[in-house]
């Protein structure tokens, strides 16, 4: 059955990224430097409200939080008729390693209510943790006036780390990878635009290494006052068997700094399918809210 996806939604917060805080060295009596820290820091730079994830990377030696909350509902209308809902809280956790490579962690959890309406089955509920993602972020290229900030991300989703309903069998375990390439570009003083492009599988068992993917296009506008908002269009992709299916979104947010180093979100979307020619029979929307901060743990690293 279609679900939408919600791994992780994340926001490529690039239209906030012009409040700055100077920060000073800390100086002993004696006029000795004692730690090392960031000078005219941008503002936070989230991976969420949006599927597009930011191509920014972690400050070093500082830990992002990332956390919310979505509701989705979804039907898909082909041999069978699905219902599902779904609440899912959504946590992603970021450490910046060095300039230009991070580690990350995506943890969530959902309860979803199913419901096969041309069955006599009741309909069912599955709760727990999804299983676990780790992986990193690595930035390739700086942006430059002609160029986007150019990162990759990869993903692996082990299904042994999970809790509840989501729990993989003893046998016939499959860890999935997902690999996207990030980029993003200012246009102007307050417009961003930023696109992720990824292929997504099993890294063994049946389901082929290169069996989903996604796409996504999103743009960002500062409205000043620590105000964002960005509009999104993205699809998901899966193959089956010989065939390629494809399922639409579109979406759009508010994003509000409370501080350099806290934002607030709220989103919303809907499933594109029936206004456009897909090979799937699908409808559905999502909407949510969440927060975002970061603090220092070791900004002494390089």
């Amino acid at each position: 059955m279609k679900k939408i996806s919600i791994v992780i939604l994340l926001a490529s917060s690039f239209w906030v990224m012009a409040q700055e805080r100077p920060q000073m060295n800390d100086i002993d009596a004696d006029g000795v430097e004692l730690t090392p820290v960031f000078v005219g820091m941008p503002a936070i730079a989230t991976d969420r409200p949006d599927i597009t994830e930011s191509a920014q990377i972690t400050p070093v030696g500082w830990f992002q939080y990332e956390g919310g909350y979505q509701f989705s509902h979804a039907e898909e209308r082909i041999s069978l008729t699905s219902i599902s809902d779904a609440h899912q809280i959504e946590q992603v956790l970021r450490f910046g390693i060095n300039r230009k490579f991070e580690m990350r962690a995506v943890i969530n959890s959902n309860t979803q209510r199913i419901d096969i309406v041309d069955t006599w089955n009741d309909p069912f509920r599955t709760t727990g943790v999804n299983p676990v993602t780790i992986g990193f972020k690595y930035n390739l290229f700086k942006e430059t006036d002609l160029l986007p900030q150019t990162t990759w991300l990869s993903h692996l989703t082990l299904p042994w780390v999970a809790a509840g309903d989501y729990r993989a069998p003893a046998q016939g375990n499959v860890v999935f990878h997902e690999q996207r390439l990030m980029l993003e570009k200012g246009l102007t003083q307050r417009l961003g635009i930023a696109s992720n492009i990824g292929i997504s599988g099993g890294m063994n068992g049946t389901n082929g290494f290169v069996d989903g993917g996604m796409f996504s296009l999103a743009l960002g506008y500062d409205l000043g006052n620590d105000y964002g908002v960005y509009a999104e269009y993205f699809s998901n992709w899966q193959l089956q068997g010989q065939q390629l299916f494809g399922t639409p979104y579109f979406d759009g947010g508010f994003t509000k700094l409370l501080s350099n180093d806290l934002q607030l979100d709220i989103y919303a979307g809907f499933d594109l399918s029936p206004y456009v020619d897909t090979r799937l029979n699908t409808s559905g929307l999502f909407f949510g809210t969440g927060v975002s901060y970061r603090f220092p743990l070791a900004h002494y690293l390089r």
